[in-house]
């Protein structure tokens, strides 16, 4: 026939919804394997070091400033589990595709922290632990874990308002979250210390359900 009349291509197939996804995955899991890499990193040399307890708080503060700006932004990728479901909540992320983050940033964290145990000399090993919860009963703790939690959600997914600058904005307001509250924010790397240390106590009950009221709540008042 001629061309005006000319048969139109068939559709292109459908992608394969695995096939989108798995570049992004990978992506999490490298980029929270090198964020946990560096942190302890940055712990286990302040007790090379044998810097005091704030030396240590200011480098590892330091360190993860800069992973936020330097990393965190530039790749895009979902380093926090409880962004994770803050985005999820508020409907910016399917749940499929947040159950399959959140194993990523688990792995990647279990990985930097293995490598870490591989590497570092073993009288350090004691530097590395879980993070201590909020003095108090199990209820305090919770919900103390659930506030800073949710203010770092509710930063994470209204970044784009503070306008210029964003990535050193957030950097410096999620120091500030940790220096003022002392809260861990983030349930993989919660798992991360936990993992190490071979000590599991509070991780569910306080930096995993704590973390993930808070990231709920602000997830829906971000809707």
């Amino acid at each position: 026939m001629p061309w005006p009349f000319r048969r139109p291509p068939p559709p292109p197939p459908p992608a394969d919804p695995a096939v989108e996804i798995a570049p992004v995955l990978v992506a999490i899991l490298c980029c929270c394997f090198a964020f946990k890499l560096f942190v302890h990193a940055a712990i286990v040399g302040s007790a090379w070091c044998a810097l005091g307890g704030d030396a240590t708080a200011a480098v590892v503060q330091a360190t993860v400033w800069l992973l936020i700006v330097l990393l965190a932004f530039p790749s895009g990728a979902f380093l926090n589990s409880a962004i994770t479901l803050a985005a999820c909540a508020a409907g910016k992320l399917a749940q499929s595709d947040a159950v399959l983050y959140i194993g990523a940033q688990f792995a990647g964290s279990a990985v930097a922290v293995e490598a870490i145990r591989a590497l570092a000399p073993l009288d350090l090993h004691g530097a590395i632990g879980p993070p201590p919860p909020a003095e108090g009963s199990y209820s305090s703790a919770i919900l103390h874990e659930a506030l800073f939690a949710g203010a770092n959600c509710l930063l994470a997914l209204n970044s784009s308002a503070l306008g210029t600058g964003t990535p050193l904005k957030v950097a410096t307001i999620v120091i500030l979250l940790i220096r003022i509250g002392g809260a861990c924010m983030d349930p993989s790397a919660a798992f991360a210390g936990a993992l190490f240390a071979g000590r599991y106590t509070d991780l569910v009950e306080v930096y995993c359900v704590g973390a993930a009221l808070g990231a709920i709540a602000a997830g829906t008042l971000s809707r």
